[in-house]
């Protein structure tokens, strides 16, 4: 056995070099858990919303998709009445977003980010359809990202207790 280059005779250390050790350990320790990005969000402000359709919608040309009913809105970044998230500041992001349409109908849908359409979903024409979008995007201060009508299909559904359309997203780092 070897204590910091000391050669034990009896199998430990001495009191002094144990402490020494044992101080050294803990200040690694206290280094290693203050990098751990990501994991630690008391230095930093951490965002996360989900929102809801609550009812069956025509959009019009262009329209913001309004997901009404809050589910999660940590930090407040993301304003129903608007249906734009916020970034609340420098970083990357998730965001995902299902949609469902009405029976035998169309929609067409994008996620943008300020006026720059990132990805987009078309989930069917025949019968109830669902699509799913999943993204990640690196965003400034002040960076907005919705959810945005393009196109020719212009209905969306959803229920006010079956959430079958949903956009949601959260800071990564």
């Amino acid at each position: 056995m070897s204590c910091h280059g000391q050669k034990a005779v009896s199998g430990t250390c001495s009191p002094n070099l144990e402490n020494s050790l044992f101080e050294d350990l803990l200040g690694m320790m206290i280094k290693i858990k203050g990098t751990a990005k990501g994991t630690n969000h008391q230095d930093e402000t951490f965002s996360a919303f989900s929102a809801s359709l609550t009812a069956p919608k025509t959009l019009g040309a262009g329209e913001i998709v309004k997901f009404n009913k809050v589910i999660t809105n940590v930090n407040n970044d993301y304003d129903p009445s608007k249906g734009i998230y916020m970034a609340p500041k420098q970083g990357v992001f998730l965001f995902s977003c299902t949609v469902m349409t009405p029976s035998d109908k169309a929609l067409h849908v994008g996620v943008w980010k300020n006026d720059t359409k990132t990805v987009t979903f078309y989930p069917g024409q025949t019968g109830y359809n669902m699509g799913t979008q999943n993204t990640i995007l690196e965003l400034k201060k002040g960076d907005k990202v919705y959810i945005k009508q393009w196109g020719s299909g212009k209905e969306i559904y959803s229920e006010s207790v079956n959430s079958y359309s949903v956009f949601s997203g959260y800071l990564i780092r």
